[in-house]
């Protein structure tokens, strides 16, 4: 570029002191000085507000130093043309002194901070302290000096001879208000005469900063009802005694709501724009609510009110915007987990509600958990940041991908080329590698998915069920869905969330049903296990077991359901003693209830409430899950066993590793699953297997039930395998519980 297009280029003359900042105080600050309003009292001319000196103060927010020659040379010219060389020299004198050193101070004390946007009043304190405060006084004062010492004439203004008048105080309170409210709206001009597209920033600062529920008619109805008070308060020459009441300076109390009511609600950008406007028209004309009597009094009472209504109105402009700031990053914070930096379980709920229709994909990532512990928390943070990020090509603009407590991560993706979508974020979770400590790890991650329309009900549920089939996912190689169609998801979670009401309602009402069904001893004894059913009314069938138990297991009500079903029978035997002395009861415990620390102590302070010998409870015991906590299930398990109840093992042989858990299980009965025993006589490999469990439960010495014995081919068989006792429809059917009554006891 040639050096004379480079001197003169728009990049040069916008930050040069010979370029925009030497126009910007030729120009403005003669305009200023000619839109301040001045009254001229028998003292000598007094302004309202007085706006040149907030010129220099926008012009050094700019352009920093390189503002001094263009207001050196603007002030110089402006007293030149007034008072000639020497009086001109003197008043450019003690303004470049005053401001020099106001911003020599700032400069100092805000360091790098000091072009903070005024915006928000960023860094009050030093603003106000230097630009403001020791500004004006130090002017102030040294204006009074020289004017004293006879060096300037009183007509210039702002100072006279006699120092403690009003007019000095209006002189003060006029400079104090045209820096505090004038100076950022010329602010905001320069800043858009140096950079055109900063007009974008004040139109976002200006929406950012209003209250987000602020309509169109609210902002029209406001600036109506302030037009009509500002004009009825500039109109002079009303006599009757009504408007003359109306239109006092009294009335421009009635101001102060109307402006902060728009200083709360649209910010301190908006209020400090309209203000300024308002402030320069109401003080060119005074005439219309001043009255001429008491005039310099109601004057300086006057001014002093503007002053309280501009700190008040910034400031609580201010409080009200960084409140809604604030509100607003709070808000996003809790939409995110400041851990993973990714949206949590709250935005994903929130963002479900806004599309009309969903793709659900849930990434279960397996084995996390043994190399947190191996590896440490950071592991996991870091393993599911990248996962996330490297998730985030895939996705289309409005998907995301969300934190799940854990190790697990869901994502909602738009309903179109859904398995063109599911096959490439499959592809690359299945070739993810976390270089740890230059280790690549890859756990095993698997994916579920399904489509749901908004509003998604019971969404934790429908998480769990994903992550279920997730699971499912880890096993066959691809993502998983085990439904087709996306209201069968919703309504099955509908579903059981009704039943789990039902079953809420029935413990809480006493709704559940006790059945019996005799188990016959090929001796001669015989006991009863206890069975449930749920009633949901006196004219409805009783729901099976089989409905209602997945539910109870699925939300942690085991415990609370097998101590109702205790309770129940051990009040039955108890109420029954005379007339069935000998009945004794087999009693199903899920494996949670088992490993729970106190249900030991609940389960022997309720034998003792009822007064209940223990061999009439007989503790049923479904091997298959015994391994969620071997350690507590087995101390519970022998601490009963010798309380004197005995412990049978419920359903054996349809659990992994039963033979090698009943070596270490302290148990009396073994009862042999009905899946068995059905299919004996026609299935060989059946018939051996229950020929085995005989053989290994009599060298445990262990008492054996068969279950499901229908035909008397099949007790014989069992017989001769030495089963000791027999359960199923040819002994006996399950019955309500009070039938027992009406059955003589052997």
């Amino acid at each position: 570029m040639d050096p004379m297009q480079k001197f003169f280029s728009w990049n040069a003359l916008r930050h040069k002191w010979w370029g925009l900042p030497i126009f910007c105080a030729m120009v403005l600050i003669p305009i200023t000085s000619w839109l301040s309003p001045i009254i001229t009292l028998p003292e000598g001319r007094t302004y309202l507000i007085y706006m040149p000196l907030a010129t220099c103060v926008a012009l050094l927010m700019v352009f920093d130093w390189a503002a001094f020659p263009g207001i050196v040379l603007a002030l110089f010219l402006r007293y030149y043309l007034r008072v000639g060389v020497e009086m001109g020299t003197l008043m450019t004198v003690i303004y470049f002194t005053s401001l020099f050193l106001a911003w020599l101070g700032y400069r100092w004390q805000a360091g790098s901070r000091w072009s903070a946007p005024l915006g928000l009043m960023s860094q009050p304190w030093v603003r106000v302290g230097w630009l403001l405060i020791f500004l004006t006084f130090f002017f102030i004062i040294v204006l009074q000096i020289v004017v004293e010492s006879g060096l300037l004439p009183q007509y210039l203004g702002m100072a006279t001879r006699e120092f403690m008048t009003l007019r000095t105080l209006i002189n003060l309170q006029s400079m104090i208000l045209g820096i505090l409210l004038n100076s950022h709206l010329i602010y905001l001009v320069i800043r858009i005469l140096r950079q055109p597209r900063y007009w974008r920033v004040l139109r976002m600062m200006l929406r950012k900063q209003c209250a987000p529920s602020v309509k169109s008619l609210e902002i029209v109805v406001w600036f109506t009802l302030l037009c009509t008070m500002v004009g009825l308060l500039c109109i002079e020459g009303l006599s009757e005694p009504f408007m003359k009441i109306l239109l006092s300076d009294y009335t421009l109390t009635l101001l102060f709501p109307v402006l902060l009511f728009g200083a709360l609600r649209y910010g301190y950008y908006f209020i400090s724009i309209v203000w300024t406007v308002i402030l320069t028209i109401l003080f060119h004309n005074y005439q219309g609510f001043i009255s001429e009597q008491n005039f310099i009094h109601n004057l300086v009472f006057v001014s002093a009110l503007m002053l309280v209504y501009t700190f008040t109105l910034l400031l609580m402009a201010v409080i009200s915007s960084r409140q809604r700031l604030l509100m607003k990053k709070f808000r996003a914070a809790a939409l995110q987990d400041p851990v993973f930096g990714l949206p949590n379980l709250r935005a994903f709920n929130r963002d479900l509600a806004v599309y009309p229709r969903s793709l659900l994909c849930f990434v279960r990532v397996s084995d996390m958990d043994v190399l947190s512990r191996n590896y440490g928390m950071q592991l996991r943070i870091q393993f599911k940041r990248q996962l996330a990020m490297g998730l985030k090509p895939y996705l289309q603009p409005g998907e995301k991908v969300y934190h799940l407590p854990g190790y697990d991560l869901v994502l909602r993706l738009n309903c179109d080329n859904v398995d063109e979508k599911l096959i490439k974020l499959y592809e690359y979770v299945e070739d993810f590698r976390l270089i740890w400590n230059g280790l690549p790890l890859h756990p095993n991650i698997g994916l579920s998915y399904c489509t749901v329309y908004s509003p998604v009900e019971h969404l934790p549920i429908l998480l769990g069920e994903l992550s279920g089939i997730a699971e499912m996912s880890l096993t066959t190689g691809k993502p998983e869905s085990n439904k087709s169609d996306h209201s069968q998801v919703q309504t099955e979670i509908r579903d059981k969330v009704d039943m789990l009401h039902k079953i809420q309602r029935a413990l809480d009402d006493d709704r559940f049903v006790l059945m019996a069904q005799p188990i016959l001893g090929v001796r001669g004894d015989s006991y009863h296990e206890i069975l449930l059913r749920m009633s949901e009314g006196s004219d409805k069938a009783l729901i099976m077991p089989d409905k209602f138990l997945p539910v109870v297991h699925e939300f942690g009500l085991s415990y609370q359901m097998d101590m109702w079903v205790l309770r129940h029978a051990l009040m039955f035997i108890s109420q029954n003693r005379v007339r069935l002395p000998s009945l004794r009861f087999a009693v199903n415990f899920t494996p949670s209830t088992l490993c729970r620390p106190t249900f030991t102590r609940d389960f022997k302070a309720l034998m003792k409430e009822f007064e209940v010998e223990p061999f009439q409870i007989v503790l049923e015991v479904t091997e298959s899950h015994l391994l969620q906590d071997v350690k507590y299930a087995d101390y519970a398990m022998r601490e009963l066993r010798h309380y004197g109840c005995r412990i049978a093992i419920d359903d054996f042989g349809t659990g992994y590793a039963s033979y090698g858990r009943l070596k270490a299980i302290e148990a009396d009965i073994l009862k042999i699953d009905g899946s068995f025993v059905r299919n004996m006589l026609t299935d060989s490999l059946d018939s051996y297997i229950v020929q085995s469990i005989c053989q290994v439960a009599r060298m445990k010495h262990l008492a054996i039930v068969a279950e499901y014995v229908e035909t008397e081919e099949q007790k014989a068989a069992l017989h001769a395998l030495g089963v000791d006792y027999m359960q199923g429809y040819l002994v006996g059917k399950p019955q309500l519980l009070s039938t027992l009554l009406d059955v003589p006891q052997a």
